[in-house]
């Protein structure tokens, strides 16, 4: 993969981190990967923060909107579309939220969420007072979802923590005025939102009535997936140094917790860890997802095998995931095929949160390296990050990572958002020869971006399961479109794609090298 510097314009995320080492600027800000106005073409919104106290003025930091030109290139639209927001902003999630057919914008913030409504012409508006969604909370990572099954996307936010500028407090020597960023533990958790969407523009709290009030996590990562096959949509979350919550859906608008019997909230040892970025993929073609967790330095970060029913087992240390990320600082991260050989990879990218560690004696980078693992089968991977392109040689200090076939080329690209530096837009020069196929899903009775989608693929020997998932990585937005490599196949097969709502679509001998954009069917099409 090769970082190409000429596709973005200029834009520089700004953290907000100072002396004072206020604790919310360590965690960076997130990407999203959309197509803003339905041209058929990708475009990226990129998210900062800013100083603290947020003091909005006209020089102040502001989001970034990016609309992709024909030519590959990028042009900044974010005052014309009304996305140019300025506030301390960390994570993004979008989805159809009026299935209108246009992508919705959700920003979750210190302060609050924002959602930015698509008005179908390239321009967006700010409805969260309108909808109800105005909180005080400070949410890392958000997700969409529909976990009441009624056709409209809910959304799910993983709040960090209780901070305020007087709580600040000084962490490191205080003898040598050397001030570090406080420990997870010094910071309060905070209970997680779900909002409901009652169908009519607005949404109401839920979080009590779905039964997932949990107040001991610091919410990071969070992904919406059915975890159980099931066929409902359930939510694991990354937390802080605190137990990483599974929520399984129940379907009728409540979860069951399943956080302490899953063996995915902590380690194989039984310990909490610093979780941050989170993904769920089926790795071993039996149509559950595993899950992976990305951790601060000195843990490592773990892949939970799926062993159906809502329990886990963690298998980092087998599957060479574990080991090799031991020094570093985890956050964006995903489980795709960058190769399009059917078997997902692992991506993580890296940086820690002090740069000044040198003056306490310890010699831990701030600026670290991404790495990418290539599935080896087996639930085994193998460590190709010094062969993978210029970008993995190279050490940054990065937070989100988002995933998307920036050019149409069958070949997922990646977009990283790196602190206080300019993002990194990274072209996937792979395998050009092997096979694959895309689907865009369009749900009618479901939501419209049929999140909560499976896509099963059979292709001469190869099995692949892929779903529509919400959320995943770390404050960032993945493009929704379902890609699927088939190595040196010839042909696919046979498809089934179960929509969220229970209906299948069935298809064979499908060519390869093709998109394909396929209709929920009706009650009468399934019959």
């Amino acid at each position: 993969m090769e970082r190409s510097e000429q596709l973005v314009t200029n834009f520089k995320h700004v953290s907000g981190i100072n002396k004072e080492k206020h604790f919310p600027a360590a965690n960076g800000s997130g990407v999203a990967i959309l197509d803003f106005d339905g041209d058929g073409l990708l475009d990226l919104y990129f998210l900062t923060a800013c100083p603290l106290p947020v003091a909005v003025t006209t020089s102040s930091p502001r989001n970034s909107a990016q609309r992709r030109r024909p030519d590959g290139t990028h042009e900044e639209i974010g005052p014309m579309a009304g996305l140019d927001l300025a506030a301390f902003c960390q994570g993004v999630t979008v989805g159809d939220v009026n299935n209108d057919g246009f992508s919705d914008v959700l920003i979750v913030a210190l302060g609050g969420n924002h959602l930015y409504s698509n008005q179908g012409d390239g321009t967006f508006r700010d409805v969260s007072v309108e909808c109800g969604i105005v909180d005080r909370h400070w949410g890392a990572s958000a997700a969409f979802l529909d976990y009441d099954e009624d056709g409209s996307l809910d959304f799910y936010v993983a709040n960090y923590g209780l901070w305020s500028m007087e709580s600040n407090l000084f962490c490191g020597d205080p003898e040598r005025n050397i001030r570090l960023f406080c420990r997870p533990t010094y910071i309060t958790p905070d209970v997680h939102s779900l909002y409901r969407n009652r169908g009519d523009g607005t949404f109401e709290w839920a979080t009590e009535r779905a039964g997932i009030a949990r107040s001991d996590g610091r919410g990071q990562g969070v992904v919406a997936a059915d975890l159980n096959g099931d066929g409902h949509v359930d939510l694991y979350v990354a937390n802080d140094m605190s137990p990483h919550f599974l929520f399984l859906g129940r379907g009728d608008g409540t979860f069951k917790d399943f956080t302490i019997l899953s063996g995915a909230a902590y380690d194989a040892d039984g310990k909490a860890l610093a979780g941050m970025g989170v993904d769920a993929t089926d790795l071993d073609g039996d149509g559950l997802p595993e899950l992976f967790a990305t951790h601060f330095a000195h843990e490592y970060n773990t892949l939970y095998h799926n062993l159906g029913e809502g329990f886990f087992e963690d298998i980092a240390s087998l599957s060479g995931l574990g080991p090799d990320s031991l020094p570093d600082v985890g956050w964006g991260t995903m489980l795709v095929d960058l190769d399009n050989d059917g078997l997902p990879d692992a991506l993580v990218v890296n940086g820690h949160v002090d740069d000044n560690l040198a003056e306490m004696g310890r010699a831990e980078p701030y600026r670290q390296k991404a790495k990418v693992w290539r599935n080896r089968g087996g639930l085994r991977f193998e460590d190709v990050s010094d062969r993978a392109g210029d970008y993995f040689t190279s050490a940054h200090v990065s937070r989100g990572a988002a995933f998307g076939d920036l050019d149409d080329d069958g070949r997922l690209d990646v977009v990283v958002c790196n602190l206080d530096e300019a993002p990194a837009v990274l072209m996937n020069h792979s395998n050009r020869d092997a096979g694959w196929v895309r689907f865009r899903l369009i749900g009618r009775r479901s939501n419209r971006d049929a999140i909560g989608s499976v896509v099963e693929l059979q292709s001469e020997a190869l099995h692949v399961w892929r779903a529509v998932k919400g959320g995943g990585s770390y404050e960032s937005a993945h493009d929704l479109r379902v890609l699927i490599g088939v190595g040196q196949a010839t042909r696919v097969d046979q498809v089934t794609i179960t929509w969220p709502q229970g209906a299948k679509t069935n298809l064979a001998n499908l060519d390869l090298q093709q998109t394909y954009s396929l209709v929920e069917p009706t009650d009468a099409e399934t019959k």
